[in-house]
């Protein structure tokens, strides 16, 4: 398994577009399984909201952030534990939470790959075309 994540220079490429997905509708699920835990879990509200949205921003920034390099694929990766813990509060989210970083893996290693073969293709593509020279 290749583990350089470093992304492409594509501008939309596929490994940025899936995990951005990923990363914005999961912040979107942690935000709505913190409102469900505002009321299931009374007595840690604070704590609720405190985690739940230092989870949100984090999500959001990191999606923001994929195309600086390898590292905020990783740190995308890192921040599923926050996600996954949510389960202390709203039991369902150990199953979201497991389902959404089985999704983002997913998404990294298979958009990384593509966009592999997309830029292998273009070169080869283009080095066939400076081959034949100008069109007369």
């Amino acid at each position: 398994m290749d583990l350089d994540l470093a992304p492409s220079p594509r501008p939309h490429g596929a490994q940025r577009m899936f995990c951005a997905t990923i990363l914005v509708i999961e912040a979107f699920v942690v935000f709505f399984a913190v409102l469900a835990a505002h009321q299931l879990v009374p007595e840690d509200r604070v704590l609720t909201w405190v985690w739940g949205l230092l989870t949100v921003l984090a999500l959001l920034g990191c999606s923001g952030m994929l195309r600086r390099g390898a590292w905020p694929y990783w740190l995308g990766m890192v921040l599923q534990l926050p996600v996954i813990l949510l389960g202390l509060q709203v039991t369902a989210m150990w199953v979201v939470g497991a389902g959404f970083a089985a999704l983002y893996a997913y998404s990294t290693f298979k958009g990384h790959q593509l966009d592999r073969e997309k830029d292998a293709v273009d070169a080869e593509v283009l080095r066939a075309r400076e081959q034949e020279g100008p069109a007369a």
